[in-house]
């Protein structure tokens, strides 16, 4: 998987608006209930989100190296 695919840059787009999309909606209802812990959580998932929609190759680059290395712990 890498980087240079149109498809896998489009479907990450579309995955992470839906995830953010959903966040928000989860996050003004925290928000009605005062669960502000759980509202910052969903923050930190919203800017995720958003990094994976404007950045989508350098996410692709992250989540890659990052499952190498969970992997990695396991041996085959």
């Amino acid at each position: 998987m890498g980087g240079n695919n149109p498809l896998t840059t489009y479907v990450i787009s579309i995955v992470s608006s839906l995830f953010g999309a959903v966040l928000a909606v989860r996050m003004f209802g925290h928000w009605g209930k005062s669960e502000w812990g759980k509202m910052a959580t969903c923050l930190i998932g919203a800017a995720i989100a958003a990094y994976c929609i404007f950045k989508p190759n350098r996410a692709i680059e992250v989540l890659t190296v990052l499952g190498t290395k969970i992997a990695s712990v396991f041996p085959t």
